[in-house]
C-alpha cells in the first residue's frame, strides 16, 4: 500500500511527533530525511499518505500528525520486528526491582506496577495469576481489641485477604477458636470456588451441631472468600495521568476524573484489559471504543506462572508514546515477572 519512500516519510513524521509533540511540515521532513527530492514532491507524498488515512492535519495550515491508522501501521511493524537487541542495562533495572526476596505474591505484583510507572512516567497496572484455581491454605482469626477481631484468609498462591468484624463481648472465645478449627479442617486444600459452595451447603449444619446459633461467622468467612475471588488490580503512577490533561479546561478536568474512575472500577477495566486475546496487545485511541481513552494507548502483556496460570501487566499512556522503547520495557518486564513469580511459587 505504501511505497518505500512513503513509509520512510510516515515513520519520520511519527517519530518527530513522538519526540516533540508537534506536527511536521515538508521543509522539516526534507531536512531530517535527506531525501533527494523537491519540497513539492514531499508535499505530494504527504498528501497521498493523508488520503490513505495514515496522516491527518490539526488544522488547514499545519503540518501532518499521525492518525490512529498511522500509529497502527507503525506499531504493527515494531511488533513484527523479532531482532534481538542488547538490553542488558534495562534488564538489570527490571531484575533489581522484581527479583527481591518478597514474602507475598502481592508484593511482586505491586512492585512491578510501581516499577513500570517509574520507568515510563505512565500509569501501570498489574494483575496476578487467575485466582479461581487458588486453594485455601490457611484461615485465622486474630483478636484486635476487646470484641473486635480480624479474619485472615491465605491461599496457596500467596494471596492474602482480611476483614475486621465485631462480636458480642460475652461470646466464649473458645467457640471462636472452634469455628476456626472447623473452617480449617473442612475447607483447607479446597479451591476457592469449592470453599464458597461448601459454605452454602455443608458448613451451616456443622456450625449448628458444634457451636449452636450463638456465633455465626459463616457470612464473614464467605465475604472474605468472595473478595478473594475477585481479581485485584495493582495500579502504579496513577497521578501520571495529570501530565496528559490541561487542568485549566473544565472539560479536561472532568475527563481526567472519569479516567481515574475507570481505573478504579475493576469490572470495566478488566473488560478493557482483556479485550485483546494476544499475549502482547496494543490498543490505540479509538480502537478501545471508549471516548474517555481516545487520546491514549493501552499496552497489555501476559506472563506465565507455571503451565496453567497467567497474569497480566499493562501501561496506559498517550497515543504519541515512544512505542519502540515501551515495547522493549514491557517485553523484558513480562519475562522477568514470569520468572520471578514462577520462582516464588516453586519455593512455596
Amino acid at each position: 500500500m505504501l511505497t518505500e519512500r512513503q513509509l520512510l516519510i510516515l515513520n519520520s513524521i511519527i517519530k518527530h511527533y513522538i519526540q516533540y509533540g508537534e506536527p511536521m511540515g515538508s521543509k522539516t521532513l526534507l531536512h531530517e530525511t535527506n531525501l533527494s527530492v523537491s519540497p513539492a514532491t514531499i508535499r505530494n507524498e504527504m498528501l497521498h499518505i493523508e488520503e490513505l488515512g495514515f496522516l491527518e492535519k490539526m488544522h488547514s495550515s499545519s503540518g501532518r500528525i499521525p492518525s490512529i491508522l498511522g500509529y497502527r501501521h507503525y506499531v504493527d511493524l515494531l511488533l513484527q520486528d523479532k531482532k534481538k537487541r542488547s538490553q542488558d542495562g534495562l534488564r538489570r533495572k527490571v531484575q533489581e526491582s522484581i527479583r527481591a526476596p518478597y514474602k507475598e505474591a502481592e508484593e511482586i505484583l505491586e512492585t512491578s506496577a510501581e516499577m513500570l510507572s517509574y520507568m515510563t512516567n505512565y500509569t501501570a497496572l498489574s494483575i496476578g495469576p487467575e485466582k479461581l484455581d487458588s486453594r485455601l491454605s490457611n484461615f485465622q482469626i486474630v483478636p484486635i481489641t476487646t470484641g473486635q477481631y480480624m479474619a485472615i484468609l491465605v491461599t496457596d498462591k500467596g494471596f492474602i485477604e482480611n476483614k475486621m468484624f465485631t462480636v458480642s463481648r460475652d461470646v466464649d472465645v473458645a467457640k471462636i477458636q472452634t469455628m476456626v478449627n472447623i473452617f480449617n479442617e473442612e475447607l483447607v486444600g479446597l479451591k476457592l470456588t469449592e470453599v464458597h459452595k461448601k459454605l452454602q451447603n455443608e458448613i451451616p449444619d456443622i456450625i449448628r451441631r458444634y457451636i449452636g446459633k450463638e456465633l455465626n461467622l459463616q457470612a464473614i468467612f464467605n465475604e472474605v472468600v468472595l473478595k478473594m475471588n475477585n481479581e485485584r488490580i495493582y495500579v502504579g503512577g496513577e497521578m501520571n495521568l495529570l501530565n496528559h490533561f490541561n487542568l485549566e479546561r473544565v472539560h479536561e478536568r472532568e475527563q481526567m476524573k472519569a479516567v481515574l474512575g475507570l481505573i478504579h472500577e475493576s469490572k470495566d477495566l478488566l473488560g478493557l484489559l482483556k479485550t485483546g486475546q494476544d499475549d502482547f496487545s496494543i490498543q490505540i485511541g479509538t480502537e478501545m471504543k471508549n471516548d474517555l481513552l481516545s487520546n491514549f494507548s493501552l499496552i497489555t502483556a501476559t506472563y506465565n506462572v507455571g503451565p496453567d496460570a497467567q497474569g497480566l501487566i499493562a501501561l496506559l499512556g498517550p497515543t504519541n508514546m515512544p512505542y519502540e522503547q515501551i515495547i522493549n520495557i514491557m517485553r523484558i518486564t513480562r519475562e522477568e515477572l514470569s520468572d520471578s513469580m514462577h520462582d516464588f511459587y516453586q519455593e512455596e
